[in-house]
């Protein structure tokens, strides 16, 4: 199997043949079936150049042709697109509760997805679960494993792509949580296939670039939980020095606990993930024991998660709706500061909030308007994730591809 050579790109390491590799195969990707001319008219490279390199991909199978275009006159100019079966990526997303994997074909359409829970475990056992995911989403895909071009990981909390080491912040967990073997080692060994290790956040703000090609980013924040973000910056994923950019790890003065919350924090050491949401419902149920929260958690008040109170909230709870409410606040704060120090054309709001619906999602843009500069808002759309939880996932396995386009 023909292993891939294992980095995060940016653009400034790209040899000149890397470039306009992704240069026009990215431009296949997002308007295929395209004929070479108007691939040429929309990257500024020369005609001959870009029937040159299409050639080759054509040779080796990458892309295809797939028809013939209505002609203004003269010869009838040939379509190409992309080859959907030249190589499949994975990804796996993996949050605090949660893990997804996906298959996805060159063309980034999902072939087979798998979604399984799971509680915390040491970072020795973690990393192998995951592995099993990934032999799993092979087995059932029913697909060639040396057609698997690489395999791509949204790990979440600080990532040193140096030393190749996670750390889960003390707050977010009990204890800091370190993973300081080398994933992409115990991937490699395992299977046989090329991994890359990227941050959560920025895998999710990679998917949105990726496949909401209607958005139509350069300069966007990915807002995962509040806890952490993912940051575009002329169309490119900003990583920083060693890899551990985007950490957004401060409370506002509105989300420090008080005594009777941090007594209910112990038993949730997650419990900032969703904005403290699930935290507050849980703790002052006595104050309002008729809430429809605690119904649809069945009476079990440890039971109540976002979605439980984004549901109550959409039956008219009017102490959910606050619950939300005052959630998009405390973001929108949080959201504030990075708006007046990047000035983004769109913030993404997601990593699981994003389903908070209409009252929290104005909450949120109403904070930040009040906040934020004037000056930074006057371009700004808030808008939430278009891919959900499915995000981390796709984004994984679109880095992936991304790499096979700079080699093709």
């Amino acid at each position: 199997m023909l292993m891939a050579k294992r980095r995060l790109l940016d653009q400034v390491d790209l040899s000149d043949h890397e470039k306009k590799n992704l240069q026009i195969l990215d431009t296949i990707r997002k308007k295929g079936p395209i004929a070479r001319a108007e691939i040429s008219r929309l990257i500024g490279l020369n005609i001959v150049t870009v029937t040159s390199y299409v050639d080759q991909y054509i040779k080796k199978n990458v892309i295809k042709e797939v028809g013939i275009d209505v002609s203004t006159g003269g010869r009838k100019p040939t379509l190409v697109d992309l080859n959907p079966f030249a190589m499949y990526a994975i990804g796996i997303g993996l949050s605090l509760t949660k893990m997804i994997a996906v298959l996805t074909n060159f063309k980034g359409e999902v072939i087979h997805r798998i979604e399984k829970e799971r509680s915390l475990k040491p970072g020795e056992e973690l990393v192998p679960l995951m592995v099993l995911l990934a032999e799993e989403l092979i087995q059932k895909s029913n697909v060639d494993i040396a057609k698997v071009y690489g395999i791509g990981i949204g790990m979440p909390g600080p990532l040193n792509r140096d030393s190749n080491s996670v750390r889960w912040e003390a707050g977010l967990v009990d204890q800091d949580l370190h993973i300081n073997f080398s994933i992409h080692g115990m991937f490699e060994g395992k299977l046989g296939i090329s991994t890359f290790v990227d941050n959560d956040a920025n895998t999710a703000m990679f998917a949105e670039n990726w496949y909401g090609s209607k958005l139509g980013l350069k300069h966007a924040v990915y807002f995962y939980s509040g806890d952490g973000c993912g940051i575009l910056i002329n169309g490119e994923v900003y990583r920083g020095a060693n890899g551990a950019s985007g950490e957004w790890l401060f409370n506002t003065p509105d989300d420090i606990l008080s005594p009777d919350l941090e007594v209910w924090a112990k038993d949730r050491p997650w419990w900032s993930i969703d904005l403290g949401v699930s935290l507050r419902a849980e703790a002052y149920q006595k104050d309002h024991a008729d809430s429809k929260i605690y119904r649809l958690a069945g009476g079990d008040s440890k039971k109540i998660n976002f979605k439980t109170v984004v549901k109550a909230s959409e039956e008219h709870d009017e102490f959910a709706k606050d619950l939300l409410i005052k959630a998009g606040q405390r973001l929108g704060r949080k959201a504030a500061a990075l708006v007046n120090l990047l000035n983004p054309e769109i913030l993404i709001i997601g990593g699981g909030v994003e389903i908070g619906g209409a009252d929290f999602m104005d909450s949120v843009r109403e904070t930040v308007k009040k906040m934020a500069a004037p000056e930074a808002t006057e371009k700004l759309r808030i808008v939430p994730s278009q891919l959900g939880e499915n995000g981390v996932a796709l984004g994984a396995a679109a880095l992936v591809a991304q790499n096979y386009f700079v080699s093709a």
